[in-house]
């Protein structure tokens, strides 16, 4: 009995957990500022939020071979999620758009600097006819 009452708590220590994870993840993709910042608070939630829930469901549901498929997912998402969030904010950054200053008058909401788009191509295009001659 007293077992059960174990499990129960457990479960829903769990379960508490992983939701804040991703309501807090919610929030941050509307509250923040820039795409990584945003990327960060996403993949956050995925990750942990994820794992909080399926232990969760685990300690519910008891050891069986649902509990493993369960365990199987979150094992999954901990090897592709961050992957996929690394590469997107690598792809960002060099990409160029992305502004460290927040607070520049040259940079918009999203901490994109102004002309920097504009710069970049003026830049690729003399090094084209460079090439050229």
């Amino acid at each position: 009995m007293i077992t059960h009452w174990i499990r129960f708590l457990l479960g829903t220590f769990c379960l508490a957990f992983g939701l804040f994870f991703i309501v807090t993840s919610v929030i941050g993709n509307f509250r923040f500022k820039f795409a990584l910042n945003r990327m960060h608070s996403a993949a956050l939630g995925d990750t942990l939020g994820l794992l909080g829930v399926i232990l969760g469901t685990c300690f519910y549901n008891g050891l069986n071979v649902t509990t493993l498929k369960l365990l199987a997912v979150v094992a999954l998402v901990w090897i592709t999620s961050p992957v996929a969030s690394h590469l997107i904010m690598l792809m960002e950054m060099t990409v160029g758009k992305y502004s460290a200053e927040a607070n520049d008058d040259d940079s918009d909401e999203q901490g994109f600097e102004r002309g920097t788009v504009e710069m970049r191509r003026q830049a690729l295009e003399d090094m084209r006819k460079e090439e050229e001659k």
